[in-house]
């Protein structure tokens, strides 16, 4: 199998950061971040192993993720797989990657999902932190059988995540994100209170440059990836979801710190 390895990620908050580091160093793979080479018209890999994490929101793919996608040249004779985090239910988010995947002429050999803590604060509070340390622990043991199957080149197929759950709700989520009760233009209910110091650290956060600071506060630009990052990684807590965040806990893996973040871009 050959050894030149690449693993694409996107992370807001860092939980697939976490298990494309924890990935990429199991497997000897080089990391690269999705948003450091999206200003590319297109992009090219030569490395025989290609991988991709990131999130799933509302079992779909981020639409940076798709734009990636949809760049890449040379896909054939590769060993593709593909790790989704998530912290809800996955659906058929791996059968969508296969299809995007195959439109560029690859061919996806082997997908995993991930649960982390959800982090769509807009939502709910994350949950506690019995709860995420579990997780957490869950994906340790995981993250052997993966590499293993990735070293292997075993097209392991797509794994399937609590198919019961997915069964009961997947066709009403799709209906509402189609609706697009689900896919609501976020940043415009996002808005910086007054603990808010002006320190830029939401806009340097932010994978797609979608924040700039005026009169020294946050001003969103209406090309949100959802990611949620300037939210959650605010040091003060600032930044609100018109009100429903004031009392809910933020979230960012406990294994990331914001200079990780910040080398993305």
């Amino acid at each position: 199998m050959p050894m030149n390895t690449e693993i694409y990620y996107f992370s807001g908050t860092g939980n697939s950061l976490v298990v494309a580091r924890d990935i990429a160093e199991k497997i000897n793979g080089k990391l690269i971040s999705i948003p450091s080479v999206m200003a590319e018209d297109n992009i090219k890999t030569d490395a025989g192993v290609f991988g991709i994490v990131c999130p799933t929101y509302y079992m779909r793919m981020p639409g940076i993720v798709e734009r990636f996608i949809a760049k890449l040249t040379n896909l054939q004779q590769k060993y593709i797989f593909v790790i989704v985090t998530m912290g809800g239910i996955a659906g058929g988010i791996l059968e969508r990657f296969s299809e995007k995947v195959s439109q560029r002429g690859g061919d996806l050999a082997a997908g995993f999902v991930v649960r982390m803590p959800a982090n769509y604060i807009d939502a709910a509070s994350p949950p506690p932190l019995f709860l995420q340390k579990r997780m957490f622990r869950a994906w340790e043991k995981k993250a052997d059988k993966i590499a293993e199957c990735v070293l292997q080149g075993m097209a392991g197929g797509r794994e399937k995540f609590n198919p019961l759950m997915t069964f009961l709700f997947s066709k009403s989520i799709d209906k509402q994100y189609l609706g697009g009760g689900l896919n609501p233009d976020i940043d415009r209910n996002f808005r910086a209170d007054d603990k808010c110091n002006g320190c830029g650290i939401c806009v340097k956060v932010c994978p797609v440059g979608n924040i700039e600071m005026a009169d020294d506060k946050p001003a969103w630009r209406h090309h949100c990836e959802k990611c949620l990052a300037c939210i959650q990684w605010c040091p003060r807590q600032s930044i609100q979801f018109k009100d429903v965040t004031l009392k809910r806990k933020r979230y960012h893996h406990p294994d990331v710190k914001l200079s990780d973040m910040l080398k993305r871009r």
